[in-house]
């Protein structure tokens, strides 16, 4: 009995130490697979159950050979989970500095060509009518460089919605937002949600530390890093492998289940089914991002102030102007319509003032009073009137009173403070001309104290600025990132060395083994002989 013993212990010996050889050739064989874990073959001894006692005959009868205990995976939760957070701190700087790219190109003209030049030739042009105001070339030189100005202003205005457009889709087509990059990033999560759930799935009938469920492991553990490249999770795993992933306090994954999967819409959409007047009303994102259950019904309404990292999280906030201090093309935009309208009405205010006049254009000897709407920038309403509300960069353009024949007569040149003191004839009278070309330097209360130059050039200065910051932030998280993934490798890579030595140690037990099966199982062969 003591020699089958041996036997089935070296015959044991043989398939442990063929298994664990098998599991040095899987890590070899995986050393370039993206995700892999390095694997580990954990030997425990094998005892038989039974009475022992100080009886050394039983103690060796209890000796069982070895058995392998577990397939160890190297693995750090905490290293993965920090790994998550500063990939998801990535993406969404990514996206923010894609943006911000972007918007310094639609701002860095040729030289001679883009807005703050346009805006020194109208205040140029305006100089030139305050020296000549009696002047139709003067007066035409104004209105062209006016006209130059409000063009560039509403070419600016359709870059900055196309840029928006392209990240989050135009607010009210379904086929815009299909279009946008917000739409694909999405769908790509929800598909990521999908294939955890099916590997949760899978771990939940796998026995843990086996190769299959360290290779469920490894496929876990990739999904998660994609779904942390579209919005900051937190990770909760279980005993078996399986994990459940939130986004905010909101679970996104429980087990097998998909329990809050995202949808999208337009904002107008949102608006429609929430009673918000769209656009007047809404000042949110383009698109809404919702969390729905599994048959559509919402658990989270707007979910895009939850979700504040990826790419997904800097997609929503690289184009809404949030007030926050922040540079994108939502601020931009804002900063660009109220450039518009300050222009607009402080202008129009001039020219439609009390004590102005205009030169007559039946008789340019002579003054005339200026009247209300004599307006010198003006937008269309909704029914295709002229109107001065609601002026942005996007509407504004030069009134039809200056592009009317005589037109030019329109801009007030002539200013009395007191009736009494009104001249008919002092045509080259240019104190209203004055006080426009006043405001040149003029702090206004609506651009935050400054000059209509200086709002204008601070705002350039803050998209460099921006730039400049979020590139630092960004190359600086791509190093932490590349650091993260050395450690990872480090931790959890394939080390041939390493595998040498295994290697070797696993084939010197295989042979050893074998020589022992060899020795018993010829004294076996002996002991048939001498039986017979």
């Amino acid at each position: 009995m003591n020699l089958l013993s041996s036997l089935n212990i070296s015959a044991g010996a043989l398939s442990v130490n063929e298994k664990a050889i098998s599991v040095v050739s899987h890590n070899v064989s995986n050393m370039n697979t993206e995700g892999y874990h390095k694997q580990r073959v954990n030997l425990q001894a094998r005892n038989i159950a039974g009475q022992i006692g100080d009886n050394p005959a039983n103690q060796v009868r209890a000796n069982g050979g070895v058995k392998i205990a577990n397939v160890m995976r190297y693995n750090d939760d905490y290293l993965n989970n920090y790994y998550r957070e500063q990939l998801s701190q990535k993406n969404k700087l990514e996206q923010q500095l894609g943006n911000l790219d972007e918007l310094a190109d639609i701002f860095d003209d040729l030289e001679g060509t883009g807005l703050d030049s346009a805006l020194s030739k109208f205040y140029e042009a305006l100089n030139n009518l305050q020296e000549y105001p009696a002047s139709s070339t003067a007066r035409t030189n104004f209105i062209e460089t006016s006209k130059s100005l409000t063009a560039l202003m509403n070419e600016k205005s359709v870059q900055l919605s196309k840029l928006t457009g392209e990240a989050l889709g135009d607010g009210s087509s379904e086929e815009a937002l299909k279009n946008s990059k917000i739409y694909v990033q999405y769908r790509e999560l929800n598909n990521s949600l999908e294939e955890l759930a099916a590997v949760n799935k899978a771990l939940q009938t796998t026995q843990t530390g086996t190769l299959t469920a360290n290779n469920l492991l490894d496929q876990r553990d990739l999904i998660l890093h994609d779904i942390a490249q579209f919005v900051d999770i937190t990770v909760d795993e279980k005993p078996n492998g399986s994990v459940s992933v939130y986004t905010g306090n909101q679970a996104l994954v429980k087990g097998a289940t998909v329990t809050g999967k995202l949808d999208i819409e337009t904002a107008k959409h949102y608006c429609e089914a929430h009673g918000i007047k769209y656009p007047d009303e809404w000042t949110g994102e383009n698109a809404v991002l919702s969390i729905v259950d599994n048959d559509g019904g919402k658990i989270v309404e707007n979910a895009n102030s939850i979700i504040t990292g990826g790419a997904l999280g800097g997609l929503i906030h690289s184009a809404t102007d949030y007030d926050d201090g922040e540079t994108n093309a939502g601020t931009v935009q804002a900063s660009l319509d109220k450039l518009a309208g300050v222009i607009a009405k402080v202008f129009n205010d001039f020219n439609t003032r009390d004590g102005a006049y205009c030169i007559d254009p039946a008789n340019t000897n002579h003054l005339t009073d200026t009247y209300d709407n004599n307006w010198i920038f003006a937008c269309y309403d909704g029914d295709g009137n002229e109107t001065t509300t609601g002026i942005t960069a996007a509407n504004i353009k030069v009134s039809d009173n200056l592009l009317s024949t005589d037109g030019i007569w329109n801009i007030s040149c002539a200013y009395f403070d007191d009736p009494k003191y009104f001249d008919e004839n002092a045509v080259g009278n240019a104190q209203n001309v004055v006080s426009m070309m006043g405001t040149r330097n003029e702090k206004q209360p609506d651009l935050n104290g400054m000059s209509v130059e200086d709002f204008y050039t601070s705002m350039l200065g803050k998209i460099a600025s921006a730039g400049d910051n979020v590139k630092s932030l960004y190359d600086t998280q791509c190093d932490v990132v590349d650091s993260l993934e050395n450690q990872l490798d480090s931790a959890y890579g394939v080390d041939l060395n390493e595998e040498l030595v295994d290697l070797v140690k696993y084939q010197t037990a295989y042979a050893a083994a074998a020589q022992v099966f060899n020795v018993v199982n010829s004294c076996l062969d002996t002991l048939m002989t001498l039986g017979r």
